[in-house]
């Protein structure tokens, strides 16, 4: 027996020894990558929301058991503001419930059924919040409470965003549903609460500031802020606006301050970050133009190239959303629309992503230094002066009167079918008309062409089959836009642009 022990002994000291060796010859830990800086942002924990890690989930067959307890615990909590902070936590539970069904299984009704319990119990905080009589300037608890409530709830909405990526498909809807009513309810809570838009202001800028995340971190917050945004009502989108405006001045300064490297792991970080593409295009379209704010250094100027190469990265990302459904298109060249806006609309249709349009606000005319300063954020509106203000504030300060929300739209001009006649003299009236698409324009005469039937095309030339040298092709625009002969040059097709017909896409068309 005592031989056993002194094996049993000198096992264990060899074991030690060499667990402790292996400590000691551990490299150091190297600083955090793209993928540790996205978990960062958006791999919402059990105890970053203050809740342990679920044991029981919905498809458990003690999980009344559960929900029983939770009804024990509410039955004996008789202060409002304490049972808002219970509701709370229970969704906080119930969306880690959720998070762990997605890990789990690729079942969607498992996955819908716990997406479900959570939106229940979000639609709870919201009618236990009614019967808080107080407003937050009134009760420290209630401001607390609040102050907790916007925390948690910016990480329910990136956690949410995540999971829409992780999800099969036939649950996607389910989480999409679920993440639109959290945002419902954290702008109904919100504004419950607290109704002075700079107390508003403030505590979002608080709370941002101090979560956790990476050096990108206000990339998220401003995303975060952008959808809640378009919740709220019109009174109190200028309080969100100006969060929006501080995190875009913050992320800015920081971007700047970080040597190339870095700046080029925020490159990566735009491809693979979660969310909407087209909403991380207009960030950084904001930031593009906070960051020609400040002086032009040479690490300014590094910085807005690589703002300007993240721009296309995230347009091909759009692009290759519905690769089998759209059409293909070729993304504009790199400084395309380097004094303007570039805005993707979808085709109410289709939701395929429509060829990017470049807006030139109609601010760029106000004098350097007006009276008044209006921040920099996109919310476009249509002047009476038929040009487009990046907001209300821009047009006023213009002294134009709004016609209506959102960019200025062209005035549609009716294509030409085939054998009608397109005048090209300014002389004899509007020249931007074009023939319908399938059709191509054959000049008759100096001021009309006649619309016919397109001959062979391809679509488009970068991706085209490959070629033979010396053979000619037209190349047509998603619109239906005929550009010039295309030629077959080192197994490439080379596109001459028509000076009369050039895609809205782009003025450029690679090799």
């Amino acid at each position: 027996m005592q031989n056993l022990l002194k094996i049993f002994l000198v096992v264990l000291f060899l074991g030690t020894g060499v667990i402790v060796l292996a400590q000691e010859v551990t490299p150091p830990e190297t600083p955090p990558g793209v993928t540790e800086a996205i978990n960062l942002d958006e791999d919402i924990k059990p105890e970053d929301l203050g809740v342990g890690e679920p044991r029981l989930l919905p498809d458990s067959p003690f999980y009344f058991l559960k929900n029983f307890g939770r009804t024990i615990q509410e039955t004996f909590t008789f202060n409002s503001v304490k049972k808002a902070e219970l509701r709370l936590k229970f969704a906080n539970e119930k969306l880690m419930e959720v998070k762990k069904t997605v890990q789990k299984t690729e079942n969607a009704e498992l996955i819908k059924k716990a997406a479900e319990n959570y939106q229940q119990e979000a639609e709870k905080i919201k009618n236990q919040v009614e019967k808080i009589k107080e407003k937050a300037k009134e009760s420290p608890q209630v401001d607390s409470f609040l102050n907790k409530f916007i925390h948690q709830q910016t990480l329910h909405e990136k956690l949410l965003q995540k999971l829409e990526d992780q999800v099969p498909p036939q649950a996607f809807e389910k989480i999409k549903e679920a993440r639109e009513r959290h945002l419902e309810t954290f702008k109904d809570v919100m504004l419950k609460l607290e109704d002075r838009e700079e107390k508003i202001t403030e505590k979002l800028d608080e709370i941002l500031e101090k979560q956790k995340g990476s050096q990108f971190k206000e990339f998220k917050n401003l995303e975060v802020l952008k959808n809640l945004e378009e919740k709220v009502p019109e009174e109190a989108k200028e309080a969100i606006q100006k969060a929006e405006e501080n995190a875009l001045k913050k992320l800015g300064g920081d971007l700047e301050k970080m040597d190339p490297q870095e700046q080029e792991k925020f490159k990566e970080y735009l491809e693979k970050i979660s969310g909407d593409k087209t909403t991380h295009l207009e960030i950084l379209e904001n930031l593009k133009v906070k960051v020609k704010e400040t002086l032009e250094t040479p690490r300014v100027l590094e910085l807005k190239e690589r703002l300007e190469e993240g721009k296309v990265k995230i347009m091909e990302e759009i692009i290759a959303e519905k690769p089998l459904e759209c059409p293909r298109w070729t993304p504009p060249a790199s400084g395309f629309c380097k004094e303007g806006r570039v805005i993707i609309r979808r085709s109410a249709a289709t939701g395929c992503p429509l060829p990017p349009e470049c807006i030139v606000p109609g601010e760029k005319e106000i004098p350097e230094k007006p009276e008044m300063a209006c921040i920099t954020l996109w919310d476009p509106v249509c002047g009476v002066d038929g040009k487009t203000y990046s907001n209300s504030c821009f047009a006023k300060l213009a002294g134009v009167e709004v016609d209506h929300e959102g960019v200025c739209k062209e005035k549609e001009v009716a294509c030409a079918g085939e054998g009608e006649k397109v005048n090209r003299n300014p002389l004899l009236g509007p020249t931007n008309q074009l023939c319908c698409p399938g059709l191509e324009e054959e000049r008759v005469s100096k001021s009309y062409s006649v619309c016919k039937k397109i001959e062979e095309v391809i679509q488009p030339p970068t991706i085209a089959p490959e070629c033979k040298e010396g053979e000619t092709k037209k190349y047509q625009c998603p619109d239906g836009t005929l550009l010039n002969w295309c030629v077959c040059k080192d197994e490439k097709w080379v596109c001459v642009i028509s000076p009369e017909a050039a895609c809205p896409t782009t003025k450029q068309i690679p090799e």
